[in-house]
């Protein structure tokens, strides 16, 4: 959530301070931070390392849309931000349940989750295709609309190292699913005798929650989509901004 704080203020003070006159170094600096976390997530064997380092991808996604600018990235931007809130949670709580249950998070360590635990295996299989832009969950309409704004910019660079950073996301996301769901159960993941989500129900609870709201999101991207235009909207009309604040001084 901090991160998206952050986005916000970045958005904020782009549009509100610098309209225009920065937008070429924030686009290098968002599809160069795009770059560097997805091959910093593909270079590790760790499941809390990867999904850390796709916060610095995703993050530089939304970072490229501030850069291209006008309403239409913008509100791609937004839509961006409401999508990751959920996905990367729920991506979290699935990996904390596995941490607890096996007591690490390495993937050298754990195997074979799927057949302990279908239904945790499902809770991390949804959110993560849709972190990794798969059709039709919401990450892929999230970066869809990303490059749509991009290529009507003619932003072509940047599109390009957009879908190369969404298909190396699905890589690495593979890479979790085959090492710590895959094959055989691990004696590792057999710590506890119980079932693995019947351990940590409340955890269990907020993630099938969560990954109900990346479902809703992508069920309800058209209402959404709009609410982030009309976002986008206010936050492009300077005078109007400038307006309220002083009447509310």
């Amino acid at each position: 959530m901090l991160t998206k704080v952050g986005v916000y203020c970045l958005i904020r003070v782009q549009t509100l301070l610098f309209p225009g006159e920065l937008s070429n170094l924030v686009m290098v600096v968002g599809v160069s931070t795009m770059a560097i976390g997805v091959l910093g997530a593909i270079s590790q064997h760790d499941m809390k390392r990867i999904l850390s380092f796709h916060i610095i991808s995703q993050i530089g996604y939304m970072v490229f849309g501030l850069g291209i600018g006008g309403a239409v990235a913008i509100a791609a931007t937004i839509f961006y931000l409401i999508h990751h809130i959920p996905v990367k949670t729920s991506l979290f709580l699935v990996e904390g349940i596995i941490e607890r249950n096996t007591g690490s998070s390495s993937l050298d360590d754990v195997s074979g989750l799927a057949r302990k635990s279908p239904l945790l295996a499902v809770l991390f299989l949804i959110p993560a295709m849709s972190l990794a832009g798969f059709p039709p969950l919401s990450g892929f309409l999230a970066k869809f609309a990303l490059v749509r704004g991009g290529l009507s910019a003619e932003q072509y660079i940047g599109v390009g190292v957009a879908i190369v950073v969404s298909l190396l996301t699905l890589v690495s996301m593979v890479k979790i699913w085959v090492g710590a769901f895959w094959g055989e159960v691990a004696p590792s993941s057999l710590n506890n005798s119980g079932g693995v989500l019947r351990q940590h129900r409340s955890m269990a609870s907020a993630t099938a929650i969560l990954v109900g709201f990346t479902l809703v999101i992508a069920v309800a991207a058209g209402p959404l989509y709009e609410f982030a235009t009309r976002a986008s909207d206010q936050l492009l009309d300077i005078e109007r901004y400038i307006s309220a604040v002083r009447s509310a001084s």
